[in-house]
């Protein structure tokens, strides 16, 4: 009887290491975003939100990426959550969304388009997004952009633990570098209180958590292109904002330049400028493309003019 049920133990563990093996490495499940944030404590987690009732895009992802289980292998290190949108949804699945998401909680900002990817800390905290549709065009890419962001997400948080370690000389320098790293980081958890006082550091770096690029866009409005530009660069020149904030001042300066009619060659200059600061970020194809919009037919205006004077 003891030898039987032996062998019975053994074709089960027998049969559940064979399962594993059949699976791939998959990231923690979680059924609810309260348990995603639970679980995701020490971990990245990250919530693919989809189109329920939308369009049939919508549709063909959900089934592509979640049915063919072909997202499963770039998330193996988060906890998992989907989430689902619905367009006017009916009683049913306003309870199945109260369910998810919770009575006190809305789904996370910065949703520009859906399906999409977003990476959260445990504290429920936007740190990065996957939602450009050449980057959401099928599991492959979108994982392989997530699995760049998860990098990020390991750099920034070593990082981020070592300010929290550092004595007060360091930890400044430290959060900058944190902050160079292409991901947000939430002001919240590093102000007086959250482990590190940014009102003792002397290279101005609270001023990256104050800086709001559409109200510097409104503020430039009423200046002068000579009086932008010095203000610009004085910011710039201050060093304690983040690359993608270099490029969002650069962005706002290139703006007010073309609506002030600035030749083609400054347009052209403010957007290298941009460009080169982090040639793989966002920022860099937003200025290539104004180059073409903005930049080009202006060219071709400024040649015809030359050419008829």
């Amino acid at each position: 009887m003891i030898l039987f049920s032996e062998m019975i133990k053994k074709f089960i563990y027998l049969l559940s290491a064979l399962f594993l093996v059949a699976q791939p490495l998959l990231g923690i499940n979680a059924r609810t975003y309260d348990d995603a944030l639970k679980k995701g404590k020490n971990r990245p987690v990250v919530f693919f939100c989809y189109g329920a009732n939308i369009d049939r895009a919508n549709e063909r992802a959900y089934d592509e990426f979640i049915k063919q289980r072909k997202l499963q292998p770039f998330v193996r290190d988060c906890v998992f959550l989907q989430v689902p949108v619905y367009q006017l949804p009916d009683e049913k699945q306003k309870k199945e969304i109260e369910r998810l998401m919770g009575k006190n909680r809305n789904m996370p900002g910065g949703i520009r388009s859906l399906p999409c990817l977003l990476l959260l800390d445990g504290d429920g905290n936007l740190r990065g997004s996957v939602q450009d549709h050449v980057e959401m065009k099928d599991p492959e890419t979108a994982g392989k952009r997530l699995r760049e962001l998860l990098d990020l997400y390991d750099e920034q948080e070593k990082l981020l633990k070592k300010a929290l370690r550092a004595g007060s000389g360091r930890q400044a320098k430290l959060l900058a570098q944190a902050l160079d790293v292409q991901l947000d980081v939430p002001s919240s958890r590093y102000m007086s209180g959250n482990g590190l006082n940014l009102k003792k550091d002397k290279i101005g770096l609270s001023e990256r958590f104050k800086h709001d690029p559409l109200k510097l866009v409104q503020l430039l409005q009423d200046m002068s292109q000579t009086q932008a530009n010095a203000f610009i660069r004085n910011m710039i020149a201050n060093g304690c904002y983040s690359r993608r904030q270099r490029q969002e001042l650069l962005a706002a300066l290139s703006g007010h330049a073309r609506r002030n009619g600035q030749s083609a060659n400054r347009l052209r200059a403010l957007y290298y400028e941009m460009r080169n600061i982090d040639p793989k970020s966002i920022y860099a194809r937003y200025a290539e493309g104004a180059i073409d919009i903005w930049v080009l037919p202006k060219e071709k205006l400024e040649k015809e003019g030359g050419a008829t004077k």
